[in-house]
């Protein structure tokens, strides 16, 4: 089964750790990456081996659910989880300050796990690079003024 390698970059008009805290926190997620995170669930902050559970969705007409362990956590620089369910694989936030702001990348290694999607895949592959880049775009709309309003920078 072939694996979907997703490069995502973009600049955010806030400071590093704000931004660091809105995406190592994913129980924020639904308040700023709207509508594609409908409820996450953890039993705690972030920190190295928290396990949160995610239910998401993009424009097509299925859902998601997933099990995440942060397996990387370096403020404000790098958070990363494994993750499993109906996608399998590696998530990766870099954070860079850049004039006064900070450059997000976004490494997303997966495997779509989910039964039909594996059938899928193979025919429907350009729609779901469609779908993760709208799901992306949702992220770049929210995130910015989330963390600029956390930080206390307006917004």
């Amino acid at each position: 089964m072939k694996e979907y390698v997703f490069v995502d970059e973009w600049d955010v008009d806030a400071p590093p750790e704000a931004v660091f805290e809105a995406l190592a926190d994913a129980r924020t997620y639904p308040e700023w990456w709207r509508p594609v995170y409908l409820d996450v669930e953890t039993d705690g902050p972030p920190e190295l081996g928290r396990v949160a559970r995610q239910h998401f969705k993009g424009r097509l007409p299925y859902h998601l659910r997933t099990t995440s362990r942060i397996t990387r956590y370096d403020p404000p620089r790098v958070i990363g989880a494994d993750v499993h369910g109906d996608l399998r694989g590696r998530g990766l936030w870099t954070l860079t300050p850049r004039d006064g702001g900070t450059h997000v990348r976004f490494d997303w290694r997966v495997i779509a796990d989910r039964p039909l999607l594996r059938v899928l895949t193979p025919l429907l592959r350009p729609l779901l690079r469609w779908n993760h880049a709208w799901a992306i775009a949702r992220a770049r709309e929210g995130l910015e003024p989330y963390a600029r309003n956390a930080s206390g920078s307006g917004g």
